[in-house]
């Protein structure tokens, strides 16, 4: 039996490794969607904003009376005078009920709406940031990957060019020291392509914890880095998504809420208050004798006001000036928010024509690096052309080559950048231009 139970562990924990070893193959869509089910700072948020909804959804409850009810049992006893024939045991029993409501209260749940619409806009924002964060994540590790892929294509071409030195020298065509460059050549590439490699799977990992994976699953990235140049013009972009952006909305909100605030201020220092009260109370003064019950209710009713909200110069009056400051305060800190958002947004399309400016560039310098690298390695070949010509060639053919990478990369993330700054897809940018 336990020869049986033991089988089955070792079988359970096999399968185990089988399944862990299996690649998880994500294209950048599904990334996305699962970074934004399974990322841990997201769930965090998602647990406040229901907090708040809890609250909204009950507001109600501010109209519920304060109740209360107490019981109590008490004996008296006469030590020095003697003992008395009263039964000294007696029973409290008391309830009540209180009420306080301002106009004020209905201000309150106002302000709950909107400190409800303020963090659902904050989570709206979060992800943004995520989605934003996770999409660049993975193009960088798509460069990363295809510039492992540059490094190991370099080491395959030092690799033959030893080969052929190799042969030259069996043919007397190279020196014994081109011999051993040849060979360094190679060797010194291979460090570089272990380091490169292991910042990879660094990269990765980190990608994992983002996306709330386990660190020991594995996974594959499935996807290009082809870029396609869009024609973006600066005054419609303006014009039609400025006022769309997430933190235009979130000042918007925050003038809602101080005007909001300003208003609760003013009422709870410049109008009255109600308070309803109702009590009962009921008294046994004997529990084993003939009981004696005596009760009292009392009701009430209170209606007061604070005077000296009207008092210039008098603390509420400074603070219901101040709640007013703050709104045009935020007023102010809007059309700052617009000016900032402008300047982003035109220097975000500045570094895109940058960007697919350097493209171009380097597309046409990596088409004279190969026919470079092609004619100095045929050269050396023949034993025309001496070792650090070639190698030197190839280095340039590898620079030129990861300086394109760099730029595809550089394009595609400032369009991300375009995409959360406007708070809309680059599809949709096109169809307003196009209009």
């Amino acid at each position: 039996m336990k020869k049986k139970i033991s089988m089955l562990i070792i079988l359970y924990g096999s399968l185990s490794m089988i399944f862990a070893s299996e690649a998880l193959f994500l294209s950048e869509n599904e990334a996305v969607k699962l970074g934004l089910k399974q990322n841990i700072n997201l769930k965090r948020d998602l647990i406040n904003l229901d907090s708040t909804q809890e609250k909204v959804d009950n507001s109600w409850n501010q109209f519920l009376p304060d109740l209360s009810v107490s019981s109590g049992i008490s004996r008296n006893e006469q030590f020095l005078s003697g003992s008395s024939n009263n039964d000294p045991w007696k029973l409290s029993i008391s309830g009540g009920a209180s009420y306080s409501i301002g106009f004020d209260t209905f201000l309150d749940m106002d302000r709950d709406k909107m400190l409800l619409r303020s963090q659902e806009l904050q989570y709206d924002i979060s992800e943004k940031n995520l989605e934003l964060s996770i999409r660049k994540q993975f193009k960088y590790l798509l460069a990363f990957k295809e510039n492992l892929t540059l490094q190991e294509k370099n080491i395959t071409l030092a690799q033959k060019r030893y080969e052929q030195s190799q042969i030259n020298f069996k043919n007397g065509l190279i020196s014994e020291l081109d011999l051993l460059k040849a060979q360094n050549s190679v060797e010194s590439l291979k460090p570089k392509y272990q380091d490169a490699d292991t910042g990879y799977k660094q990269q990765i990992m980190s990608f994992q914890s983002l996306l709330g994976l386990d660190l020991s699953q594995n996974i594959e990235l499935e996807g290009s880095l082809d870029v396609v140049y869009y024609v973006l013009t600066p005054e419609i972009i303006l014009e039609s998504f400025l006022s769309k952006r997430l933190d235009v909305h979130n000042s918007l909100i925050n003038i809602e809420l101080l005007e909001n605030q300003y208003e609760i201020t003013k009422t709870k220092n410049l109008s009255p208050t109600i308070s309803l009260r109702a009590n009962w109370d009921n008294n046994i003064n004997t529990l084993f004798d003939d009981a004696e019950w005596r009760d009292s209710t009392t009701i009430s009713a209170t209606l007061s006001m604070a005077l000296d909200g009207f008092i210039p110069g008098s603390s509420k009056n400074i603070n219901i000036n101040n709640s007013q400051r703050a709104i045009e305060d935020s007023k102010l800190k809007l059309l700052n928010t617009k000016n900032d958002a402008e300047e982003e947004i035109r220097s975000i399309l500045m570094k895109l024509e940058g960007a697919w400016a350097n493209i171009e560039t380097t597309k046409l310098s990596v088409i004279l690096a190969q026919k470079t690298y092609e004619m100095t390695e045929k050269a050396f070949q023949r034993g025309s052309s001496e070792f650090l010509d070639v190698e030197d060639s190839q280095n340039k053919l590898l620079s030129t080559k990861q300086d394109l990478l760099l730029s595809k990369y550089n394009y595609l993330a400032g369009i991300l950048d375009l995409e959360l700054a406007l708070n809309a897809d680059i599809s949709e940018i096109l169809q307003i231009i196009k209009q």
